[in-house]
């Protein structure tokens, strides 16, 4: 990578990071392309040439805040260390450690992206690919599970618990938000009632 492409993807980097606190403080709506430029220390320019429109910083935003879990999910030697696991509740366990860091980053920005796709047809539409992909990477999860032993259910029901129970972090947000309880204990207590939805006593 040359020097004018480092400094573009720095410069990038520079706006997601300010537009994700924008966002989180302010709602999308709230937020303008100044506000986040002056945060960033660039130009509203600058952001309109690599971004083209708030929305497309948006969708940014929410691939940059999820893109963890998904990387996590695909590298090779963090399959092969879940599948060298035989036992089941060890394997949802690295699975947890794989997407705790991403539950936190997405939590926050869930509730920015609802709000402001009841009035957006195309942050809504954002928000659906968010969830397919979220969805694809659960089934691929669930078939790990599977590989190890029994489900309590279907692997089809279990991919549809799993999304439910995850889905926009809503009992995350509930436990760390509503009841102040820290990331840790919020993120054990998710996934010990995901085990006991889906893994036999």
């Amino acid at each position: 990578m040359g020097t004018r492409e480092r400094q573009r993807a720095a410069t990038r980097t520079a706006i997601i990071k300010a537009a994700t606190a924008a966002f989180v403080e302010s709602g999308y709506t709230s937020s303008t392309i100044t506000s986040i430029a002056a945060r960033a220390d660039v130009s509203p320019e600058s952001i309109y040439l690599i971004f083209t429109n708030k929305r497309e910083l948006f969708r940014a935003v929410v691939e940059a805040a999820a893109i963890g879990d998904r990387d996590a999910v695909v590298e090779e030697s963090w399959l092969a260390d879940v599948r060298s696991e035989p036992d089941q509740r060890k394997r949802l366990a690295l699975m947890g450690r794989a997407t705790s860091d991403s539950v936190r980053r997405v939590a926050p920005l869930d509730e920015v992206a609802r709000a402001a796709a009841v009035s957006d047809p195309e942050i809504a539409a954002v928000c659906r690919g968010h969830e397919d992909q979220r969805r694809h990477d659960i089934r691929m999860l669930i078939g790990l599970l599977a590989e190890a032993g029994p489900l309590r259910v279907t692997k089809s029901e279990a991919a549809d618990l799993m999304w439910a129970l995850s889905r926009s972090t809503d009992l995350y947000r509930a436990l760390t938000v509503d009841l102040e309880w820290d990331h840790d204990k919020a993120f054990a207590t998710l996934n010990d009632v995901l085990a006991r939805v889906l893994l036999p006593d």
